[in-house]
């Protein structure tokens, strides 16, 4: 049961981070607004890729905050509940 409660929350982490830095990918680089996005090939590739790699990179950030929260989460409802 450990295991599946930190599968679910791992997905739910990377999902969360990968939507986060989707959101920032074709934004203009600088730029803070949301709606400021310019088009695929109006970015430098090497910005491009700069920025998938950090997707990647935060992807698996949240994957593992998604693991340690479900695996908290898990224990602590555990050891209230016996």
């Amino acid at each position: 049961m450990l295991i599946l409660t930190c599968m679910v929350f791992a997905v739910i982490g990377a999902g969360l981070g990968w939507w986060k830095d989707t959101r920032v990918l074709y934004r203009r680089p600088g730029s803070k607004w949301t709606t400021d996005i310019l088009p695929r090939e109006r970015i430098r590739s090497a910005v491009l890729v700069r920025r998938r790699r950090r997707r990647l990179i935060t992807t698996a950030e949240f994957g593992i905050y998604g693991i340690v929260l479900g695996a908290g989460l898990f224990w602590s409802l555990q050891r209230f509940a016996g």
